[in-house]
């Protein structure tokens, strides 16, 4: 599918949920309201129905639009792949949670975009007190680069009891903590909910090269954690954050060449 014909399936969805008398609220999000879309991105809802009301979502998506599959996803959200390869969330839920809303992670908020159905003017308040936070990074740095050691060094007992498979799984957390500092570092935080997105665009060179050395296959587990707990210390030096040094040393010792 091409971006018109995305956009395009877009607005027929949002026709769709205006014209549906049980949804008293939708929004839509992700990189269309954001104005990001390309071909390859997905379409995302949130639909609100009045107390009481009963809307399957499945149904819903399998009357509107031309479903290959559907499943509910690891998070509770209904989502329907379509020909191509496309896909379509749709989160349904009473409006007694709409103050939820302003919780949402505030980034790339664009209210006017995002607003397609509002009978009491309730969904765009709380779009409106969204939009007016913003993320923090330099407030949370800390509580990553703590979290991000703890991951090291349970992964580093796992890889050195022998389970590689285990220790592969488990090295994504310690990258995902790594590339939020190297973000903060380097202050392109645009996608700081989203650590990886457009990562390739926003970050320099070296740190791309420096990402590609914490990543590996079985084979390379070992260098690639003593790659992380480099960058990693490097980084938290950087930003002047707190670490215990024998921790450090530790951790050094764990990661050390035989």
């Amino acid at each position: 599918m091409s971006l018109p014909g995305l956009l395009a399936l877009d607005a027929r969805l949002r026709a769709a949920l205006v014209e549906d008398a049980r949804f008293t609220h939708v929004a839509a999000y992700g990189s269309v309201p954001q104005g990001t879309a390309d071909q390859h991105s997905d379409l995302e809802y949130w639909a609100f129905h009045a107390p009481g009301s009963d809307v399957d979502a499945g149904a819903w998506l399998r009357e509107h639009v031309d479903v290959r599959h559907l499943v509910v996803n690891e998070f509770g959200t209904t989502t329907a792949i379509l020909p191509g390869l496309r896909r379509t969330e749709l989160h349904v839920a009473s409006q007694e949670r709409l103050d939820e809303v302003e919780g949402w992670t505030p980034e790339h908020v664009n209210p006017a975009r995002m607003l397609v159905k509002d009978t009491d003017g309730r969904l765009a308040r709380h779009l409106a007190v969204l939009a007016s936070r913003a993320p923090d990074p330099a407030v949370e740095a800390q509580t990553i680069l703590d979290r991000t050691l703890n991951w090291l060094a349970f992964r580093l007992n796992v890889l050195a009891r022998g389970e590689r498979l285990r220790a592969h799984e488990l090295l994504w957390w310690a990258q995902g903590g790594t590339l939020r500092l190297a973000r903060l570092h380097a202050g392109r935080t645009q996608h700081w909910g989203n650590a990886t997105r457009l990562s390739e665009h926003e970050l320099d060179a070296a740190s791309l090269e420096r990402y590609a050395r914490i990543t590996a296959g079985l084979d390379g587990l070992a260098v690639a954690y003593r790659e992380a707990v480099a960058w990693t210390l490097e980084l938290a030096s950087g930003l002047g954050l707190h670490i215990d040094e024998d921790l450090a040393d530790d951790l050094h010792v764990m990661t050390r060449p035989e």
